[in-house]
């Protein structure tokens, strides 16, 4: 498959280059450190967006979905990935990131892709699933740089000038140092039959895989196969092979024989021009996180769930992460004991129980507004568990004592669900 940029619809805003030369020695290791921070923020805010049009999606079994939510389980690989990386350079993963009091990450959402983008890239919506949602923000968000596009560390269009950057600064990097930490990564993280493979990055030639596979699965471009013309085409298939990892001849990239996977931009495009049909969605309040309080109690009370359980999950990623290893907190196995368990249950038992209730008490068709899944990240994570344990009774009993709750048997039956994957019921 070849199509050329007008045709896979790209736009290309001009941008300074990035000169590693004028980086001196002394500089190389903390400029490595801050651009890996901020590849790891890029990675982890796609996310909530990226799960939000997963969940509106009712059919669960519809091709539009299984893309989708392919595309959600390889960003926790890229995120495990650009942890990985940042740790192999001594620094700390953080997805809480604060400015004085303020929580400044993980973002509020809508809100900007980065500080450190154009323009502050796309802007990233918490919307249903729809085919301009697709075209016009998530293709924006995964859409291939040029070949001869230039490093970028400020100001970037694309996340591949933005890894390219990367790449320039650990080459700089090994000269200069050349130490890689491997006691706090992790390549045991995985969500299921989906691409990718988390590399231990010990040597500039596993950082160079890590940072190829992120980019490859993402734009679908290979930036160890850049083509000598100026004439930019997309050729798959970049980015398209189910398993990445070392091949017979020794070196490393997608494995022949392995299932076709498209890389993000171009399932994203299936969907957008509608090859790959997108089923109904619920019609869900767009940005939730704008509306406040909701009248219907009950949707309140699920949205205050959901934002206590989302929290947990960027806390217990981040210990995963080793961000929270100065303060002993470090646990390889918080992923598979907490983080799995939210990703698999909690969050999308909520959030699906959020798009079937209306934002006002009694609804009175189909189509009024429902609630949906806010994002919003609650600090005081010693607090947090009791607030869940006391959410989910109280939950279950304003449903049980509500002769008008629609659906109050699944709805407290997905609390019980939610209660047992944290232990808290």
């Amino acid at each position: 498959m070849t199509s050329t940029v007008e045709e896979a619809g790209f736009f290309i805003l001009p941008a300074l280059s990035f000169d590693v030369e004028e980086v001196v020695d002394d500089d190389v290791v903390v400029r490595l450190r801050e651009l890996l921070q901020v590849a790891l923020q890029v990675e982890f805010s796609t996310i909530p967006p990226y799960l939000t049009a997963l969940y509106s999606i009712k059919d669960k079994s519809s091709p539009a979905y299984q893309l989708v939510r392919g595309v959600v389980m390889e960003e926790m690989v890229h995120l495990n990935l650009a942890g990985n990386l940042l740790n192999a350079v001594g620094g700390t993963p953080r997805l809480v990131v604060t400015r004085g009091e303020e929580v400044v990450f993980p973002p509020r959402y809508p809100q900007h892709l980065s500080e450190k983008a154009a323009d502050g890239g796309p802007y990233l919506q918490l919307m249903p699933a729809s085919r301009e949602l697709f075209r016009e923000t998530f293709m924006r968000i995964e859409q291939p740089a040029q070949p001869d596009a230039p490093a970028q560390e400020d100001e970037f269009t694309t996340i591949g000038q933005l890894y390219l950057a990367v790449e320039k600064l650990f080459r700089r990097y090994d000269e200069v140092c050349g130490e890689y930490r491997t006691e706090y990564q992790s390549d045991d993280w995985n969500f299921g039959n989906n691409g990718g493979t988390v590399i231990v990055v010990d040597s500039l030639r596993t950082a160079l895989e890590a940072i190829n596979e992120v980019v490859e699965q993402g734009e679908g471009a290979d930036l160890t196969n850049r083509p000598a013309d100026q004439k930019y085409e997309i050729k798959q298939p970049w980015g398209q092979y189910e398993y990445y990892g070392p091949r017979a001849d020794g070196t490393y990239g997608p494995v022949l024989g392995t299932p076709l996977e498209m890389s993000h931009y171009f399932k994203f495009k299936a969907i957008a021009d509608g090859t790959t049909p997108l089923p109904p969605v619920y019609p869900m309040t767009p940005n939730p996180g704008r509306v406040g309080q909701y009248e219907n109690p009950v949707a309140q009370r699920l949205s205050d769930m959901f934002d206590l359980c989302y929290s947990e999950l960027v806390d217990q990623l981040e210990i995963a992460l080793g961000g929270r290893r100065d303060e002993g907190s470090w646990d390889r196995e918080a992923f598979f004991t907490r983080v799995v368990p939210l990703m698999r249950v909690a969050l999308p038992v909520l959030a699906t129980q959020l798009m079937q209730t209306p934002v006002v008490a009694p609804a009175y068709t189909t189509v009024d507004p429902v609630a949906g899944p806010a994002f919003r990240y609650v600090p005081a994570p010693r607090e947090r568990l009791e607030d869940l344990r006391q959410g989910v009774v109280g939950l279950q009993g304003l449903v049980a004592d509500d002769p008008l709750a629609d659906g109050s048997d699944t709805l407290v039956a997905a609390l019980r669900k939610v209660g047992a994957a944290l232990e808290v019921g």
